[in-house]
């Protein structure tokens, strides 16, 4: 299954030093979130060019030892086969779908504008090292964020986040990526924490001369806290 990996935050960091009051109460709020505080179904529906639509379910629950956590519950709609699910277990790689993933890079130079009635949003000219990667190239450098804050409620949080790719890049000398944008979308509980609810990307590129288009959706659902 191919998988684009955020690179998950630091356990702390201090509060950035060229972010404003409200930039540095989000980054804590980030940094209090925990990924194992919930248990959740994920579905990712993956569609490429030249290939057919592939649906997966899987659910997580941190209550199980680190390497049962992750189970693969359906591949396009039908129970998976013994391979299917073994390789799901072997493949598992990557942080948990989290809020606090980015703080990994929200607290860095950003320009900052109040563009409606309870929205601020946040821009960022570049990714840190290390917080986007595809495959082995590292696209942190090349990527640009914004980020939309919801600040309606008591509590504000960071809604909606997209990041775009400013540059064409190769990886394994066979394969050149053109445009990468992912963009995820979060919302609060009522409990007051925040979790994720869906993450869409689209790759354009080539592989071996041939163009093709990736789109990957991932729906967060059935979110419950852990007891």
């Amino acid at each position: 299954m191919t998988r684009i990996v955020l690179v998950a935050a630091a356990l702390v960091t201090p509060a950035a030093a060229d972010a404003d009051a409200l930039q540095n109460d989000l980054l804590a709020t980030m940094l209090a979130t925990r990924a194992d505080a919930f248990t959740f179904q994920r579905t990712i529906a993956i569609e490429r060019t030249g290939a057919a639509r592939k649906v997966f379910v899987e659910r997580f629950d941190p209550r199980h030892a680190a390497a049962d956590r992750w189970t693969l519950v359906s591949v396009d709609a039908r129970p998976p086969t013994k391979k299917e699910a073994d390789q799901a277990r072997k493949a598992r790689q990557g942080p948990v779908p989290s809020y606090g993933e980015l703080a990994k890079w929200f607290g860095g130079p950003a320009t900052r504008s109040d563009t409606a009635p309870g929205q601020v949003t946040y821009r960022f000219a570049r990714l840190p090292d290390g917080v986007l990667k595809i495959g082995p190239h590292d696209a942190s450098a090349d990527t640009q964020a914004e980020a939309v804050v919801n600040t309606t409620g008591r509590v504000p949080f960071v809604e909606r986040v997209r990041l775009t790719t400013t540059k064409p890049f190769r990886m394994m000398l066979v394969a050149a990526v053109q445009g990468l944008t992912v963009t995820a979308r979060y919302r609060m509980l009522p409990s007051g924490q925040v979790v994720p609810t869906t993450t869409a990307s689209s790759v354009t590129g080539s592989m071996l001369g041939k163009s093709g288009k990736l789109d990957t959706l991932v729906a967060i659902e059935d979110v419950q806290p852990v007891r």
